[in-house]
């Protein structure tokens, strides 16, 4: 094994033991997931009798149901994500951390526990969602890339601020105030292409904004990241 494979491995270990890291404080506390759930169940339930399946003429379902899942997808990135570093600070481990495995690494492998605990509320969500309000999706392969892509932008976008974030005062206010611009573009997309899958056409234009959006918005937390994580 050639020097470069040796570290691109070394990497791929780090990355990985941090998502572990996470994963294994998750699982014996649940602070993120049991927000993220709570947020979810309560906001899927108070739209479904809102809304329910008979509150909105059938032509107008499409759209602002396709709003609704996403604005209840971006608050529940809002109510948990943010812990990702929240918690080195709360725990004192930040200082270690830092030292021993860079920033950019650092960035991946809570990115990478973030997307995989996102599509874990987000395969619960949904399908509530969909039954509550009784909203037939037209494809659901459709419906599924555009979760899947939609929501590593959201996770990426979410981790890198939280890193901002991470040492403020207000944490909570602060990330919803700085995610909100910076993720309108991706929710705006997600919203558009979610509405032409639920007609079940194939949002080929919105799935090409949501990847170029995720590529601009991987390129720029790494390279941002020292400036946001790094004393």
């Amino acid at each position: 094994m050639g020097e470069g494979e040796k570290r691109s491995a070394g990497a791929v270990r780090r990355v990985w033991a941090i998502c572990a890291k996470d994963a294994a404080q998750e699982l014996r506390r649940r602070v993120a997931a049991a927000s993220i759930f709570f947020f979810a169940a309560t906001a899927v339930t108070l739209v479904s009798f809102a809304v329910g399946p008979f509150g909105l003429p059938s032509e107008a379902r499409d759209r602002v149901c396709s709003a609704l899942l996403w604005i209840i997808l971006f608050f529940c990135a809002a109510t948990g994500l943010p812990r990702a570093f929240v918690r080195e600070e709360e725990t004192g481990t930040a200082f270690a951390l830092r030292k021993v495995v860079s920033s950019s690494l650092t960035l991946a492998g809570k990115t990478l526990f973030n997307y995989l605990l996102f599509l874990a509320i987000t395969a619960v969500t949904v399908p509530a969602f969909s039954i509550l309000l009784e909203w037939r999706m037209g494809s659901v392969g459709a419906l599924a890339a555009v979760v899947v892509l939609g929501g590593y932008g959201l996770s990426v976008v979410s981790t890198f601020l939280a890193a901002l974030v991470a040492r403020a005062s207000q944490k909570n206010v602060l990330f919803v105030v700085i995610s909100f611009p910076l993720l309108l573009p991706l929710l705006l997309s997600a919203i558009s292409a979610t509405i032409e899958a639920a007609g079940g056409s194939s949002p080929a234009t919105a799935l090409r904004v949501i990847v170029a959006y995720d590529g601009a918005a991987t390129c720029a937390a790494y390279l941002l990241a020292s400036a946001a994580w790094e004393d």
